[in-house]
Order: structure tokens, then C-alpha cells, then sequence
């Protein structure tokens, strides 16, 4: 007759150091020496003997050792010891003499460098943008470049011009596409002959770019070279360049490509049609001849 071993474990005895008191999680376990660690973080570091050892495992508040943990619940989930980790957070906020704190340090920001806001932005408007850079060089066809940042440009097909106010008047020309989805604003001030293009798209986004250091030679130059039978570049800039908000135009036989840059690191972009080109470049020429009317009316004499 062979033993009855029925109701006994076959699995074989675990050491009973199988897991450590002071893993981050052990089987659900009663921590009853939570007070006791807490003392010790903030006891000094000779005390340390004068732990109590943890409760011994034949107290009925504790439960059973790892090693006899029944099959069918080894498989069970494990909880965290959140009290304790809890308490040994606090007690190493309190003292930093038992272990380093792992928290972020504090900068001190004058042992910084002191950096220009504005200093990125001076230092590239000292130089030319990449693309003209390259342009200058011969390295790049700067019509092929624009078109290939610029894929999709609106279509200008329709214009409109108006003044805007009585005394010191805006003349303004409005140019659309045919759904108005997006359109091109060009504001003129016929008393110090300043340029303001206005980009929207969508009536909800417009990006402005100004034109105040032209001379009257900058102005008939560009109206010159858009005016080409054979088309090409034509640049719209003032002394300082690409310091300042300005203008690339493409013209061509069946369109017009106007590009809008400015140093503030945004740009913009539309496409006229032959006739809107036309007329824009015919209203400007008339725009920019126009006297300045006086700021004051000559005072009446009376006696």
C-alpha cells in the first residue's frame, strides 16, 4: 500500500528567503512595521540596530510565508505596500542625510548665459535667407525653388478698387478668387507712398506685409521689369533688402506669381491671372504719381 499523500503539497519546500521583506511588492501582507521604519529614517544612523525585527510569521495577523502559499492562489495579483511607500517618500523629504533626493535641482539663472531675444532674428536678417543665398551663387533657379515651395497658390481672377477715408484717403485694391476663399489686399498711402499687402485666406487668417522704404527709383524699376513682354523675376525691396518686408514677382505669359517675405519668419503667396496683373500694375503706376493732399487747409485771413 502506497502512503496517502492526499492534501499534501508535492511542489518542493522554498527557502524561506525566497522574498525579501523589503520588495516593492509582496503577496497581500500585513505591514505591521510601518512606525518602526518611520522612526528609523529619521533616527540617526547608530540607532539603525534598534529596529525590531518584522512580526514572526506564526502571528495570526500575518499570513504564510511565500513558500506555502497554496497553488491556486499563486497566481493571484500582488499589492503594492502603498503605505510604506508612502511613509519612506515623506521621510526622505525630511531628511536628504540618509539617501540623495532624486527631484529635479534648482537653476540658478544668473549662472546662466545671457541671451538676445531678438539676437537669432538680427543675425539672420544680417546675412541673405538660404534661398537667395544660393540664388546669388548660381546654385539654385530661384523660379523653380518659389514654385516648388508655393505649389498651390490661390488664383487671383477678380479686382476691385476703392479710397478709403476723406481727407488723408487709402487707395485700396481688392483682389479675390472666384468662391472668395482667399484674397489679396493692396493698400496704398499716396502721402508718404507706403505699400500694405494684406494675404487672407478664408476671412479668418491675414498676414501683412509693409513696404515703407521704397524710393521712387525702387518703384519705377520694379513697374519696369514686370512690364516685360519676355516675364521674369522682379524684386520689390527697398536699401535694406531682406532686412525689411518685401516682394518677389514672376511674371509670365499666362500668369503672375507674387511671393511676400518678411524677417519675421512668415511668408505668403497668390497667382493673377494675365488681365487682374495688368490692371494692379496699371493702378499702382497712377497710385504712386499722385500728390499728397496738404494736412491742413491754409488758415482764412479775415480783418
Amino acid at each position: 500500500m502506497e502512503p496517502d499523500n492526499k492534501g499534501k503539497s508535492s511542489a518542493p519546500d522554498k527557502p524561506s528567503d525566497a522574498v525579501l521583506p523589503d520588495d516593492a511588492t509582496i503577496p497581500s501582507r500585513a505591514v505591521d512595521d510601518t512606525a518602526a521604519i518611520l522612526g528609523a529614517w529619521d533616527a540617526p544612523s547608530e540607532n539603525l540596530a534598534a529596529i525590531p525585527d518584522p512580526a514572526p510569521e506564526s502571528e495570526p495577523d500575518s499570513k504564510p510565508p511565500a513558500s506555502v502559499i497554496p497553488p491556486s492562489q499563486a497566481d493571484e495579483p500582488t499589492l503594492p505596500r502603498t503605505p510604506l511607500a508612502r511613509s519612506q517618500a515623506r521621510a526622505i523629504q525630511k531628511s536628504s542625510t540618509i539617501l540623495p533626493t532624486t527631484g529635479p535641482r534648482l537653476i540658478d539663472s544668473h549662472a546662466l548665459p545671457t541671451v538676445n531675444p531678438n539676437a537669432a532674428m538680427t543675425r539672420a536678417s544680417e546675412e541673405p535667407p538660404w534661398t537667395l543665398q544660393q540664388f546669388f551663387n548660381g546654385e539654385v533657379d530661384l523660379e523653380l525653388e518659389l514654385a516648388k515651395r508655393f505649389p498651390k497658390m490661390p488664383m487671383m481672377a477678380r479686382i476691385k478698387f476703392r479710397e478709403v477715408g476723406t481727407h488723408s484717403k487709402i487707395h485700396s485694391a481688392a483682389l479675390s478668387t472666384q468662391d472668395g476663399s482667399a484674397g489679396l489686399t493692396v493698400d496704398v498711402d499716396p502721402k508718404n507712398k507706403y505699400v500694405q499687402m494684406s494675404f487672407t485666406i478664408e476671412s479668418m487668417i491675414t498676414l501683412r506685409f509693409m513696404l515703407v522704404s521704397l524710393s521712387d527709383m525702387d518703384r519705377d524699376r520694379w513697374l519696369e521689369l514686370m512690364q516685360r513682354e519676355q516675364g521674369g523675376l522682379a524684386f520689390l525691396w527697398g536699401p535694406d533688402r531682406w532686412q525689411n518686408d518685401y516682394i518677389i514677382c514672376l511674371s509670365r505669359k499666362y500668369f503672375t506669381n507674387m511671393y511676400a517675405f518678411s524677417p519675421n519668419n512668415f511668408e505668403a503667396g497668390v497667382r493673377m491671372t494675365p488681365s487682374v496683373s495688368k490692371e494692379l500694375l496699371e493702378w499702382l503706376e497712377r497710385t504712386w504719381e499722385l500728390e499728397a493732399p496738404d494736412d491742413e487747409s491754409p488758415p482764412l485771413l479775415t480783418w
